[in-house]
């Protein structure tokens, strides 16, 4: 088939497309979102990377709260009965191993089993393949032991089966019943049960997930080309880089079904303003026409958290500090990006003070240009920001926000909620 021919994009027609794919253009729903919005939400995102950090609220909650609003704790309900609620026919998340460690809705886990698959042979992260070549009657072991008595967690799997200290690895020693229980997982044996605070109970996949759904086989190519779909759908304008990145794909192998999804003109050839690269856009794609919302982002959202993208897109350069020595940091611990009329205009390191009951704003920044700097635009970004830490302050359950003096844009900042 003869591609149509390419788009020519501006940068900011660019930037729409990215934002309103994300669902960050959209209003937001009125009240507490229900499993509707939820699931609205994540056929937009298409997963959620799942990350421990809290201090402010847990990643995925903040990239949730962006599209749903509600209070933390509504929000941390919905995706709990989603994920791990009792019958596995009732279940519309499911956790599983695709941008990073992520909840992917239930439909879409067979189109990771060439993972698996590959995950099977060896392809997996070092440590947990040469545990499988190694300790394969551990395996077994952990996986009759679940089959018998149900879900556990990897310490009590460990006390029942009378296993020692676990495996030295770079993050520190890992007990045996940890590495067999990500090997497992990786391989699509067991899948996450329930959580108890952040600690993971797995189970039999037969019981975590309902038999239509392991029962579909996807071929590797064709699951391939379904993610790149999915990606590019999600992202709105991307990159082969990434389409490649977002479910973290083979990538010579992923390039040849990018160059196949354009010759049938599922994908089209889009041409960016300031780009040295060719994009990609799905051929039924409508263009975005409202202007974002102004919201603050989790480090690790959709819209940013491939680094090359957010500064190509944005012009936003972003490293995250959180391993970063206090005194070498930048801008601070837990940085968020302001997305506000289109572009990101800001960055705040924020955290929230338990025993203060209080939002914390250590350091505030304008972005170089990106922060309007015509007069009744500045005010109406600042209102806008000092709007969004207060949502977020209450979002947490707060009683206000402190904003520090450190940072070009904290003095404005702390004028405009005065």
């Amino acid at each position: 088939m003869t591609q149509a021919r390419p788009a020519r994009l501006s940068l900011r027609a660019a930037r729409r497309l990215a934002i309103g794919a994300q669902g960050l253009a959209a209003p937001l729903p009125a009240g507490r979102g229900d499993v509707r919005h939820l699931r609205t939400a994540m056929n937009r995102m298409g997963l959620l990377q799942i990350d421990a950090v809290s201090v402010l609220a847990r990643s995925h909650l903040l990239v949730l709260r962006a599209r749903l609003g509600g209070t933390h704790d509504s929000v941390l309900r919905l995706l709990e009965r989603a994920a791990y609620t009792r019958r596995a026919d009732q279940r519309s998340l499911t956790e599983y191993w695709s941008h990073e460690a992520s909840f992917v809705q239930v439909s879409d886990w067979p189109l990771y089993r060439w993972r698996m698959q590959r995950g099977e042979r060896g392809e997996m992260w070092s440590g947990y393949a040469r545990f499988g070549r190694d300790e394969p009657r551990r395996i077994e072991e952990a996986l009759a032991w679940l089959a018998d008595n149900g879900p556990a967690s990897s310490a009590e799997l460990d006390a029942a089966l009378g296993w020692g200290p676990g495996v030295r690895g770079p993050w520190g020693t890992r007990s045996n019943g940890k590495i067999a229980l990500a090997w497992l997982f990786w391989c699509g044996h067991v899948g996450v049960a329930e959580r108890v605070g952040f600690t993971r109970r797995y189970d039999m996949i037969e019981r975590v997930l309902p038999d239509d759904v392991l029962a579909r086989e996807i071929d590797e190519p064709d699951a391939h080309r379904a993610l790149l779909c999915q990606a590019a759908s999600c992202l709105g304008i991307a990159t082969a880089d990434d389409l490649i990145d977002y479910h973290r794909l083979p990538k010579r192998i992923a390039r040849m079904r990018i160059r196949e999804l354009v010759e049938e003109g599922t994908l089209l050839e889009a041409t960016v303003e300031s780009w040295d690269r060719p994009g990609y856009v799905p051929a039924a794609l409508k263009r975005g026409r409202r202007r974002s919302r102004s919201v603050l982002l989790s480090p690790f959202d959709p819209l940013v958290w491939y680094r090359p993208r957010a500064d190509r897109l944005f012009g936003f350069h972003y490293r995250i500090e959180i391993y970063t020595p206090k005194a070498k940091r930048q801008y601070g611990y837990f940085v968020l990006p302001f997305l506000h009329d289109d572009a990101l205009v800001a960055r705040l390191d924020v955290r929230f003070d338990r025993q203060r009951n209080m939002l914390e704003v250590p350091a505030s920044w304008a972005e170089p240009g990106s922060w309007p700097s015509d007069g009744e635009a500045e005010t109406d970004a600042l209102q806008a920001l000092a709007a969004e830490l207060r949502a977020l302050s209450e979002w947490c359950g707060g009683e206000g926000v402190s904003v520090s003096s450190r940072g070009d844009l904290a003095g404005r900042l702390r004028k405009t909620m005065a």
